[in-house]
């Protein structure tokens, strides 16, 4: 008996102390508590060592547990033979790490958002996780792309964080290392899992946790090259862009939508920190510069050559659960990846470009 009431007070503490803790939060944050659902994926399994340009490859055919890649090495179904696609250029946001249902990947809604209004279109993902500029353009240009088929571009923001952190040692084509790729792989141990389905093991593993050692990684060298750095991404966007269009394909640019805005405002700083909290170090500083290079390209090549622009982002910061949309600063979770799906649709349908082939 006396083992059972030990039991009792024991739970009874820790359930009180876990309510302290998530009114804490909300104090702190602004936002309810909501536990992070992550899946580990096996990096090392399904992307390839290769040479240069692209250094490394999704492995073409790897299916496993929430991770597929189709014999293009997208992450996506296998594409249908004389299908008009819809390929979507992005990068790690869109490629989906820590997906906990692939089925819920923006790529899946999306098709199903199309299947349900009828376009005859299919979804093409190829977006790879820590590509560069020159990278991706190696990618798109060895796709199948055709007459009738869209092309989505996004200007690539890697290159802002590798030019960054670079400094004058930056030139043109620099990727991460592949060591840096490696280290996506994660293994947590049971007890830390264990921490992370509660906000008190929230809190602990934040107090203990070595988050401001990581973005020390991330601190920029002197000499960042911005104007070398635009003059680079304009020309390999503008490549990709010419060979997309004379395969007969649509081309529209789209921006990027991370948790956070061009400004941070001082009554989002507090639920910023809620979805990572050494935010500020990886924000503030060359985060003008990710929007900076969306927009000078817009206005280098989306103008001048008449391309649409696909505006996603209003709809993730005007969302009523934006901060709760997110895994980190700029990966969705499951439910952002919906909203995602939802905007890329909605811009998709604005933009005319899903109707300007008779259909």
């Amino acid at each position: 008996m006396g083992y059972l009431v030990f039991f009792i007070v024991i739970v009874l503490v820790l359930v009180l102390t876990e309510v302290k803790a998530r009114k804490h939060y909300h104090e702190v944050h602004g936002l309810p508590y909501v536990c992070k659902q992550i899946e580990e994926y096996p990096y090392n399994e399904f992307i390839q060592e290769c040479g240069p340009p692209l250094h490394w490859k999704l492995k073409p055919g790897y299916g496993k547990g929430q991770v597929h890649i189709n014999s293009l090495g997208l992450r996506s179904p296998e594409p249908l033979p004389g299908q008009r696609c819809i390929w979507v250029v992005g990068e790690s946001d869109f490629f989906g790490p820590k997906l906990v249902r692939e089925e819920a990947a923006w790529f899946n809604v999306l098709q199903q958002l199309l299947n349900n209004s009828g376009h005859d279109f299919q979804v093409m993902n190829a977006s790879v996780i820590g590509y560069n500029i020159s990278q991706s353009t190696e990618l798109v240009t060895s796709l199948p792309i055709k007459k009738g088929d869209i092309v989505l571009v996004r200007p690539n923001t890697n290159d802002v964080s590798i030019a960054y952190i670079k400094g004058k040692a930056w030139k043109g084509g620099d990727s991460w290392p592949i060591d840096f790729v490696h280290k996506l792989q994660r293994q947590k141990t049971w007890y830390l899992k264990l921490m992370d389905k509660t906000c008190l093991g929230m809190f602990l593993r934040r107090k203990f946790s070595k988050d401001e050692d990581r973005s020390k990684a991330f601190k920029p060298a002197p000499g960042f090259q911005w104007e070398r750095l635009l003059d680079y991404e304009e020309n390999k966007v503008s490549s990709m862009v010419e060979f997309a269009r004379k395969k007969g394909a649509d081309v529209a640019f789209f921006d990027i939508a991370p948790s956070y805005g061009p400004a941070v405002k001082p009554e989002d700083e507090a639920k910023l920190s809620a979805i990572q909290s050494n935010w500020e170090g990886l924000v503030k500083g060359w985060s003008q510069y990710q929007f900076g290079i969306v927009d000078e390209c817009v206005k280098r090549i989306g103008i001048p050559m008449g391309l649409p622009f696909l505006q996603i982002s209003p709809y993730i910061w005007n969302h009523p659960k934006r901060y709760l949309l997110f895994l980190d600063l700029v990966h969705f979770n499951q439910e952002g990846h919906g909203v995602l799906a939802q905007a890329l649709y909605a811009e998709l349908v604005k933009s005319k470009l899903l109707t300007q082939k008779g259909e």
